[in-house]
């Protein structure tokens, strides 16, 4: 499990960008707090809606950007206060990570992943009911375990997929989500063990 050092250090040439979201950003926080050498990841289980594609699944708060919102830094910031009362504004800004399409086409726009450190001791979380089912923090160690490595088919547009994933408290964290965080892995120098796979497979 990588460092806090070692993190600042990965993320330090990637700062968030100083200017407006683009149309169709959706934007979200990946925040750690704890210990420098026992660090851990706030994450949540989405309310289930009708009509959200992403009811019920594992993420990290956040969200499209809005007209008012000055970056898409600040559009993660503010999603995670609505979503969780996780207070961003004043924690460490680490950096951002590669733009993700969303979707496979990514023509409905792309997510912007943000990183941010909120201190020693992990903030309390207050999900908000109208989004967030569960919010909690995770040791990040649980990413590396061999045995928490887990699949997913998903049927689109006629076609059965399978996605890798981590398995959460009987969840499974995939998609965009797992993306962000094999792309962060990789970043730091600790790349998931066994998640080389592909986005995702056709199994059927």
């Amino acid at each position: 499990m990588p460092s806090l050092s070692a993190i600042r250090e990965a993320l330090a040439p990637h700062p968030a960008k100083d200017e407006p979201p683009v149309r169709g950003l959706a934007a979200v926080a990946m925040t750690l707090a704890g210990a420098p050498e026992a660090l851990q990841l706030c994450l949540i289980r989405r309310a289930a809606r009708v009509g959200d594609r992403w009811s019920g699944q594992m993420a990290f708060p956040g969200g499209r950007a809005e007209p008012h919102d000055a970056t898409a830094q600040a559009a993660a910031i503010r999603e995670a206060h609505e979503e969780v009362d996780l207070r961003l504004a004043e924690a460490e800004a680490l950096g951002a990570l590669a733009e993700i399409p969303l979707g496979p086409t990514g023509a409905t726009g792309v997510l912007a992943p943000f990183v941010f450190y909120a201190g020693p001791q992990p903030p309390s979380l207050r999900a908000n009911e109208g989004e967030v089912a569960d919010a909690f923090w995770l040791p990040l160690s649980h990413l590396w375990e061999e045995t928490n490595r887990g699949t997913i088919d998903w049927e689109w547009q006629g076609k059965l997929l399978r996605f890798p994933g981590i398995q959460v408290r009987g969840e499974l964290v995939w998609g965009l989500t797992y993306r962000v965080l094999k792309q962060w892995a990789a970043l730091v120098g600790k790349p998931l063990p066994g998640h080389d796979d592909p986005p995702y497979e056709r199994v059927g």
